[in-house]
């Protein structure tokens, strides 16, 4: 069965903000983030799909310096905001992993697939 996560203050988030959440993934314990582009919300799994890692340079950083890009602290792949495609660095058109996210009256629900 997919988990639900409730994402607290998500839908406060302004332009080009993102904050992070966790779930499980068998018996692990897995992040993700939320960012907000242009009124609407984008939710990917916390991990680079060059090597799987984490992808925030300082908790809850996840863009480029001219907030353009999500940008893999490790690597410096540049994805676009809205589709997760890596545009620039390794691994140069793959995508991130992207999350299902649902608003629910103030809610914004985040869906995990099993």
């Amino acid at each position: 069965m997919p988990q639900r996560i409730v994402v607290p203050n998500a839908a406060d988030l302004r332009d080009r903000e993102t904050v992070k959440f966790s779930f499980t993934d068998g018996e692990d314990r897995k992040e993700g983030f939320l960012i907000s582009r242009a009124g609407t919300l984008y939710a990917y799994r916390n991990e680079c799909r060059h090597i799987p890692m984490t992808m925030d340079w300082v908790e809850n950083r996840f863009l480029s310096r001219d907030r353009c890009y999500i940008q893999c602290a490790t690597h410096g792949a540049r994805f676009e905001i809205e589709s997760g495609l890596c545009v620039d660095g390794p691994p140069l058109g793959q995508h991130l992993r992207p999350l299902e996210v649902l608003v629910e009256g103030n809610d914004v629900v985040v869906v995990v697939p099993d």
